[in-house]
């Protein structure tokens, strides 16, 4: 009997695989729990399925007898070693697109949320205080210039709405979107990207070349006031750099989905006695009006999570027919 092993689950998503996955072949075991609270249970596993919680280091893999495959149910897979997949054989699959629009409207949710100072005026209200200060003056979009960084599936979901709400649209990547430049967006240089623009927001995957992007030098070329949203990986923003610029007052707003050691407050590691400099600055940032923090929720749409699962099923089904060549577009090694 083949032992299929899924970890950190919702509820649903436990009801929806035990009545979707059954055979007399199948072992499913599945788990609310993230990896590191039932790893010394599962080293049985042939199948493994996670999410981006579940970090799989060459020192937790090494762990498991019989694991032959991996799924991640995310487009990001940096939480697991491939290059110790490939030496070992274990075959890797995510889900390239799930619903690259659910990200792209949280960010530009949390965009005009910063833009019209909506924090700042709840606690105003809150306060009893329903004045039209100076303070709550906001810009219109028509006059600002937001630059995407990365141009993938989701930056240019998001950098087409800016260019429906009549912003200017400006966009660095390696790669040049052709039909994005001709539909108004134009690409430039990283540093002039920094320099011109009003709103900057990354959709950038996290590797070693992406490894802390914005860092205090990219920070400084930016524009006093600007405002920054992340909605790709943590890491890809030095945190320390950040709350340094962050309370000399360079920005004048802050969209975080990702942050660096956001599992200590996703997995509740704090309960644990765990913590980092790096999450007691994201949560004393999270205090002021201007800064809206979210919990890697980006992709959390009705339509997305069907996506995920109904990928997920496929892939399963693929690797218990022994047919990969039918997901193949979804296997990274």
């Amino acid at each position: 009997m083949r032992e299929l092993v899924f970890l950190s689950l919702s509820e649903e998503d436990i009801k929806f695989y035990r009545e979707n996955l059954k055979g007399k072949d199948i072992n499913l075991r599945l788990f609310k729990e993230n990896l590191e609270e039932v790893l010394e249970d599962i080293l049985d596993a042939e199948f493994l399925c996670v999410f981006v919680v579940d970090k799989l280091t060459e020192r937790v893999l090494e762990k498991f007898k019989n694991l032959s495959y991996i799924h991640t149910r995310s487009v990001g897979f940096d939480h697991i070693d491939l290059q110790y997949c490939k030496r070992k054989g274990i075959k890797v699959s995510h889900i390239p697109s799930y619903s690259p629009s659910a990200i792209a409207q949280h960010t530009l949710s949390m965009m005009l949320y910063l833009i019209r100072k909506l924090g700042y005026i709840e606690e105003n209200v809150k306060k009893i205080d329903f004045s039209h200060s100076k303070s709550l003056l906001a810009k219109n979009l028509e006059d600002l210039t937001v630059g995407v960084i990365g141009t993938g599936r989701i930056g240019s979901a998001f950098a087409r709405y800016c260019l429906k709400l009549n912003m200017k649209v400006l966009a660095y990547d390696l790669k040049v979107n052709e039909e994005l430049k001709r539909e108004g967006v134009t690409y430039t240089s990283l540093e002039e990207l920094l320099k011109e623009s009003d709103v900057i927001s990354l959709h950038v995957p996290y590797n070693p070349s992406t490894h802390h992007l914005i860092d205090e030098k990219s920070i400084k070329l930016m524009k006093d006031g600007v405002i920054l949203l992340n909605t790709s990986r943590g890491k890809v923003v030095d945190t320390d750099a950040l709350y340094k610029s962050f309370k000399e007052g360079k920005f004048s707003g802050l969209g975080l989905d990702v942050f660096e050691d956001e599992e200590i407050l996703i997995l509740k590691g704090y309960a644990k006695g765990r913590s980092s400099d790096k999450v007691l600055k994201i949560l004393e940032m999270s205090e002021y009006p201007n800064v809206l923090i979210t919990p890697h929720i980006a992709y959390f749409t009705e339509s997305a999570v069907k996506k995920i699962r109904e990928v997920t099923l496929k892939v399963v089904k693929g690797f218990m027919k022994g047919k990969l060549s039918e997901i193949k577009d979804l296997i990274l090694c």
